[in-house]
């Protein structure tokens, strides 16, 4: 099996500069690069993808950049694109940042390297001149949740209008004082967050800042939230929680049963995503349906689409469903 030094020694170049071609080094010759792509051909030397790529060929994968693969939301939209790639013929990496930005902007530069055809983003916060010009170019689709200021074509449900018929709903219940659970911090341009203000608003309500807990994720999170409610007085807890997430609101239930604190009756508790454990909890959760599948579907068909050069599909309008069970 030939080595890069084989390489290097037929191109007559040292073993750098075929290290720096192979990395489309900017100081590498046009003329130089296609002496040692030559020779690698001639010696079957193809690290990689390289072979695909010298021949004009595309690799036949994509990359979906994920938060966290604990998270069974994000298990499910993953098991959805992958088997859409798949009877597209494509093969699907699953790229995980756990919310470090410094990973996510590593594994965009595999579309640069030509690791990667293109990569679904299903968590952005802000769009960087890079992301916006590979979603010019077909090679980037967003999908689930941006919260950017700017305006990008993202494959997702409506989420003010989700967030805003769920509040409603907890409103309409005789709730008041609602608290307010996210993965992220306070952003005004936060779909799910708008829409919680502006049922407030529209019901002659206002919110309550110390309500808003940040950085809440998962069962833990629900948990630690749950401590943070039992300890303050009557007076200043809600009476409610927009939970923004199914695990969330799992891990509220567990912690009440715990701290003796009754759902609904002390407090209650809404979801969102309707993922199985909704229906698992006891009480039942009450929750926000998201149409995962068909999200992960419409993700897929998209990015491949603009990768082989086809006119993409319509982007859909994603519905959701509020679940009444037994947590409100």
């Amino acid at each position: 099996m030939a080595s890069i030094e084989d390489v290097a020694k037929k191109a007559k170049v040292s073993v750098t500069t075929v290290s720096r071609a192979l990395n489309d080094h900017p100081y590498v010759s046009d003329k130089t690069k296609k002496k040692i792509y030559k020779a690698m051909e001639e010696l079957n030397y193809y690290p990689n993808n390289v072979a695909q790529q010298l021949r004009g060929k595309k690799s036949k994968m994509i990359g979906v950049i994920i938060s966290y693969i604990t998270n069974p939301f994000f298990a499910n939209l993953v098991n959805t694109i992958e088997k859409t790639a798949l009877e597209l013929g494509y093969h699907l990496v699953v790229l995980q940042t756990q919310g470090n930005p410094q990973s996510e902007a590593f594994y965009i530069q595999m579309i640069q390297k030509k690791q990667l055809d293109g990569i679904i983003i299903t968590n952005l916060e802000t769009a960087t001149p890079q992301i916006k010009q590979l979603m010019a170019e077909g090679k980037i689709v967003l999908c689930n949740r941006y919260i950017g200021d700017e305006e990008l074509t993202v494959i997702k449900i409506d989420e003010e209008k989700a967030s805003y018929e769920g509040t409603r709903y907890l409103i309409n219940q005789g709730h008041r004082r609602i608290a307010f659970c996210t993965g992220n911090v306070m952003n005004v341009h936060d779909h799910r967050f708008k829409g919680f203000l502006f049922a407030l608003r529209d019901h002659g309500l206002t919110f309550d800042e110390t309500l808003f807990f940040e950085r809440t994720l998962g069962v833990q999170g629900g948990r630690d939230f749950l401590q943070k409610f039992a300890a303050m007085s009557p007076e200043t807890a809600p009476t409610a929680v927009f939970s923004n997430g199914d695990e969330v609101a799992a891990g509220i239930l567990s912690e009440a049963r715990k701290l003796k604190v009754a759902i609904p009756q002390d407090l209650a508790v809404l979801g969102f995503d309707d993922q199985p454990i909704a229906a698992l909890t006891y009480p039942e959760i009450t929750t926000i349906r998201q149409p995962i599948a068909e999200m992960g579907t419409a993700a897929a068909k998209s990015l491949i689409a603009a990768i082989e050069g086809d006119s993409q599909p319509e982007i859909p309008t994603l519905a959701t469903e509020l679940v009444i069970r037994e947590t409100v």
